[in-house]
């Protein structure tokens, strides 16, 4: 008896079930995978931003204090969200010369102090020098959970808020 050529019903459900499971094993992990390549934004700046704020120190003898010493002013004033927003340039920013490369999904704010002066509450920065602190606050899954990465003056590490929960909440 000759078999006629083609797949049986039994045999195209099996081939559906795979792909199935393979699709519920490899949305999860091409989510993270995006969400930490859109965290990379952020601490690209905030290298940069430390890099301005050294070379400015060195220039002026003091760290640029775009947003006085407090996180007063955000730019952009908004969280851009799940959609990146172009870059609003102030006369702060520019003074100190940074400037993100494309759109943007965090907003960014840096603050800096003379001896003496007070740093933003949980920073652990010394008031007995110089210091500046930037930070860059982002929702990039659009949920309404905020999370921000700082850097120091006195330190070269970025501080993650949600380093527990994937780096990105």
């Amino acid at each position: 008896m000759k078999r006629k050529q083609g797949f049986t019903v039994t045999e195209l459900m099996i081939a559906v079930v795979i792909i199935g499971v393979l699709a519920t094993l490899a949305i999860p992990s091409f989510t993270s995978y995006i969400y930490k390549a859109r965290v990379t934004e952020a601490t690209n700046f905030l290298g940069e931003i430390k890099q301005r704020q050294e070379s400015y120190r060195s220039e002026f003898g003091q760290y640029c204090a775009v947003d006085t010493d407090d996180w007063g002013t955000y730019n952009p004033s908004t969280i851009p969200g799940i959609d990146p927003v172009m870059w609003e340039t102030t006369t702060e920013w520019q003074q100190l010369g940074a400037s993100p490369d494309g759109p943007i999904r965090f907003q960014y704010a840096t603050v800096a102090g003379f001896p003496g002066a007070t740093p933003p509450s949980n920073t652990n920065l010394d008031s007995d020098d110089h210091w500046f602190a930037a930070r860059a606050q982002g929702d990039l899954d659009g949920d309404g959970v905020d999370f921000f990465l700082e850097i120091y003056s006195q330190s070269n590490h970025i501080y993650n808020s949600a380093n527990v929960k994937g780096g990105w909440e």
